[in-house]
């Protein structure tokens, strides 16, 4: 939707999100994604589970979740076949299932895909091969058919968060610890080029800070989309939420964008909309939350909703109009200060919001 050697775009639909519902949560939710058929919401949570939300119906049935993780859901994608749901933990496990069943079943699994913690996952865009980036410092090229390891690229100097696959098939981008990406050649397994962006680190007091939480690439793949924040803080998850669109031919950026102050934290969770603006969540302390519509060539959102606390992750409906935002509850900090009239610890869980994307009310809009 955007040209930006000419710097010229597709009107941006006058529109806004409205809250429909609220799916109340027993867990913290932090991965959630529509089925492609728009029928089944996943949630992937901290307890090892994948939740699913039959949404046919009137109000939405809970059904029975998907386990075998061993640790936090840390990603999941469905490959384009709408028939694979493909999902990592946090103890170093890649999961394949099949949830064109009435009972989703585990197609293949990956026991330890990375030594210890996974932090990104990616699909290519014909669905035929899978890219995940952990702990340990690799990223590796899996067979999306059967799990098996196509590639590992060479080890990171730097902890490497998230990937992401051109869709031509032929490149591989990294985002590290301190805000540098890397393009990989897939042939070769070497590095191509290499970008640095400000600001997408902190450092102080023997603590480092990352600020890249999304990585992702237009469907053209002329684009790369970087997200999350610019952090300002050790001691708390506090940042400049940040966008940077990088022109994939020159591997520059042509447009950065910041939104809000440095305590609104980080952008966790992005979507491009198919009308041409971004989706966002962002979350940050304290108790930050705030899902935003954005025009890519504007300074500032043309929707803010700020109503939620700690926003993880934002999923779109494939008919676009509505979207699904799993955040955090609130009166709780998750460490045991807060505790209800009984002087009972209150957990954290994660509400489903649920929008409606629409025109403004004629009485807001005149």
């Amino acid at each position: 939707m955007i040209d930006t050697e000419n710097d010229t775009k597709t009107a941006v639909p006058k529109i806004e999100a409205r809250e429909l519902r609220k799916i109340e949560t027993d867990r913290q939710v932090c991965m959630i994604r529509y089925s492609p058929d728009g029928n089944i919401l996943f949630g992937g949570g901290y307890d090892a589970q994948i939740r699913r939300w039959d949404l046919t119906a009137e109000e939405p049935q809970a059904l029975e979740p998907l386990t075998g993780h061993h640790g936090w859901i840390q990603s999941m994608a469905f490959l384009p076949n709408g028939q694979t749901l493909v999902s990592v933990d946090s103890w170093g496990q890649l999961c394949a299932w099949s949830v064109h069943d009435a009972v989703p079943n585990l197609k293949w699994h990956v026991e330890q895909a990375h030594d210890g913690w996974i932090h990104d996952l990616a699909v290519s865009k014909d669905g035929s091969v899978l890219a995940t980036v952990g702990r340990d410092r690799f990223v590796r090229l899996w067979s999306a058919d059967d799990g098996a390891l196509i590639k590992q690229l060479p080890q990171h100097e730097h902890e490497p968060f998230c990937v992401a696959i051109h869709p031509d098939n032929q490149s591989v981008v990294s985002a590290d610890l301190f805000g540098t990406l890397q393009h990989w050649s897939v042939d070769s397994g070497e590095p191509v080029r290499e970008l640095a962006l400000e600001k997408m680190h902190y450092y102080e007091r023997i603590q480092d800070v990352r600020g890249i939480f999304v990585l992702q690439f237009d469907d053209s793949g002329e684009s790369l989309i970087c997200a999350g924040g610019q952090p300002t803080n050790t001691g708390n998850h506090q940042g400049i939420p940040t966008i940077h669109q990088i022109d994939w031919k020159s591997f520059a950026p042509t447009r950065s964008q910041t939104f809000g102050v440095t305590t609104d934290g980080f952008v966790f969770d992005l979507i491009q909309h198919p009308a041409g603006y971004f989706v966002a969540v962002t979350s940050g302390n304290p108790g930050a939350g705030q899902l935003l519509l954005i025009d890519p060539a504007a300074d500032e959102p043309f929707f803010k909703h700020t109503k939620m606390s700690n926003c993880h992750s934002v999923t779109l409906h494939p008919d676009g109009k509505t979207l699904v935002v799993s955040a955090t509850n609130r009166n709780s900090q998750g460490n045991g200060a807060v505790r209800d009239k009984k002087g009972q610890y209150l957990g954290n869980s994660s509400p489903l919001h649920v929008f409606e994307i629409a025109e403004p009310a004629e009485s807001e809009s005149a």
